[in-house]
């Protein structure tokens, strides 16, 4: 296997919800691949862990204040000397359908996946143009290219964060800023209060259907795609929404077709 390692040297990053799940694998990737690294969290205990297994520099913010997001991207400025790469991972999930969620409930989720992802974007696109360009790469899911009922805020949620994306790609690919979305599906470690237990590499946790590849999704595989858009690799991918599900919307599709017994056969895109 050729070595990815050295893919983001000198790249300075900003990773959002850093300090678990897949944030964390994120944030152990673009280290290993030779990444300045800073992330942000609510968990002080978990980030200083973080940090200090991977000499990244953590700083606590809620993505959901507007002067944490401030303050955490010019912290992240100083500590880093200057920005090439956003991650705006950080996001919470409600278990609910749409008619049985809280206003509580919809408005933290969309403050965090939604808003949260918005503010940081923006308050780092100055710093992404002084550097002559540079990515941001929104971590989304598979449930925001489909409508999931079961958590519907977070799927609505997710549909609006992709559609950021592809707008905010139109605006920031003229000075050389490239936006992306990755979108996995079930992954462990993957949300924190949502994972209920599951372990990194476990493949048939209960409820759970496996898509073709037969396993679930690990944080490793999502942070591997993050890489991507934010080397030169994936100099020339722009308002891309990638699913990192293992073929299960491909499986979901074909069965679908299946059970109303007509080919796919000439369908459009």
């Amino acid at each position: 296997m050729i070595s990815a390692v050295g893919r983001l040297q000198d790249v300075r990053a900003l990773v959002t919800g850093g300090t678990s799940g897949i944030g964390a694998s994120i944030v152990d990737r673009f280290r290993a691949e030779g990444a300045a690294v800073a992330f942000t969290g609510r968990d002080a205990t978990r980030g200083e862990e973080v940090a200090l297994r991977t000499g990244g520099s953590f700083v606590r913010a809620d993505v959901r204040d507007g002067k944490d997001v401030s303050a955490s991207v010019s912290a992240a400025l100083d500590a880093l000397g200057g920005l090439d790469a956003l991650v705006a991972n950080a996001g919470i999930l409600h278990d609910s359908t749409l008619s049985e969620t809280s206003d509580e409930a919809w408005d933290a989720v969309l403050e965090t996946n939604l808003i949260g992802s918005y503010l940081y974007a923006v308050a780092c696109l100055p710093a992404l143009r002084a550097s002559g360009g540079g990515s941001i790469t929104m971590t989304s899911s598979d449930a925001g290219v489909w409508g999931e009922t079961a958590i519907a805020a977070y799927s609505v949620s997710k549909r609006a964060l992709n559609m950021l994306v592809q707008t905010l790609a139109v605006e920031a690919g003229p000075s050389g800023v490239r936006v992306n979305a990755v979108c996995p599906g079930d992954t462990a470690p993957g949300m924190a209060s949502y994972v209920k237990g599951r372990v990194e590499g476990e493949d048939t946790s209960p409820g759970w259907i496996l898509p073709p590849l037969a396993r679930v999704g690990t944080g490793a595989d999502v942070a591997a795609a993050v890489a991507f858009f934010a080397s030169s690799d994936g100099a020339f991918c722009n308002g891309s929404i990638l699913l990192v599900d293992g073929g299960m919307r491909a499986s979901l599709r074909a069965s679908a077709v299946a059970s109303h017994g007509v080919s796919g056969a000439g369908e459009g895109t």
